[in-house]
């Protein structure tokens, strides 16, 4: 482990999502207000979709955790390769609401989770359904099962707020449903870093993690952007194995010699 070498306290790029270690550049801050006002009117349904490694997750996360505990139900559903009824099933299991039918009986999952809603509305309360990897969905009738739950309503008000989080490939699983892309009020795209923000990136998690001296240069800076593009986790990926190897290597400094040598020994796949 390369923490002494480093004087830190915690492992910086571990690429798992953590609050701890959120960095919100200025376009992450107005996206996650954007999501969060959508949330707080019950817009219906929102869509945010991102390449692999943009920090989806860890921003939903964000999000989730800011709404406020008492006036939200949430479901989160993180494998969403699940037919129509699966998917039905899934989401009153994660709401908490128990059935007195097996996963098969559509119409007693539907009245189930209707009653839930209408419960939920009288208290005030709002029910939120996050369902990530959404590209996953199989078929369009996942989707449509989906889509109706937005008929859920009470006067003017949405009973449930549908946010469907996934890869490029969602926008063109919504364009193949067009009832479902007009219900959509809000659908953003998360992007990549620049290399400004790649900067503020790797100097706020190192500094979360402890590091208290500069140990990173800029033509360093510079280098992993080109080799990761500005996708996070593979800036991780690459700050991970230069902090391993430059502690193998007594290096005080990770500089633009050890970022090439880093990358020779441990290629990006």
């Amino acid at each position: 482990m390369y923490l002494e070498h480093w004087n830190l306290d915690d492992f910086p790029f571990d690429n798992v999502p953590s609050s701890r270690f959120y960095y919100e550049s200025d376009d992450h801050r107005l996206l996650c207000e954007d999501l969060y006002d959508a949330i707080i009117r019950r817009r219906g349904a929102i869509v945010l979709s991102g390449g692999i490694g943009c920090g989806k997750t860890t921003t939903i996360q964000r999000v989730l955790l800011d709404l406020p505990q008492e006036r939200f139900d949430i479901a989160l559903i993180n494998f969403s390769s699940l037919t129509a009824v699966e998917m039905l099933y899934e989401i009153t299991q994660q709401l908490g609401l128990k059935t007195k039918t097996h996963r098969e009986d559509k119409n007693v999952l539907l009245q189930t989770l209707q009653d839930h809603l209408a419960n939920n509305a009288t208290q005030n309360r709002d029910t939120l359904i996050c369902i990530d990897e959404a590209q996953s969905i199989p078929d369009t009738a996942t989707l449509e099962e989906l889509r109706m739950l937005l008929n859920f309503q009470l006067g003017d008000r949405f009973l449930i707020t549908l946010l469907l989080v996934g890869q490029p490939e969602l926008q063109q699983k919504i364009a193949e449903l067009p009832q479902l892309q007009q219900r959509i009020a809000l659908n953003i795209q998360i992007g990549k870093l620049n290399i400004q923000s790649t900067m503020y990136y790797l100097l706020h998690r190192l500094r979360k993690a402890g590091c208290k001296q500069p140990i990173l240069t800029k033509q360093a800076v510079k280098l992993i952007y080109q080799y990761s593009k500005g996708v996070p986790r593979v800036i991780n990926h690459i700050m991970d194995r230069c902090l391993l190897v430059g502690m193998r290597s007594s290096k005080i400094l990770i500089d633009q010699n050890l970022v090439e040598t880093t990358m020779q020994r441990y290629p990006i796949s």
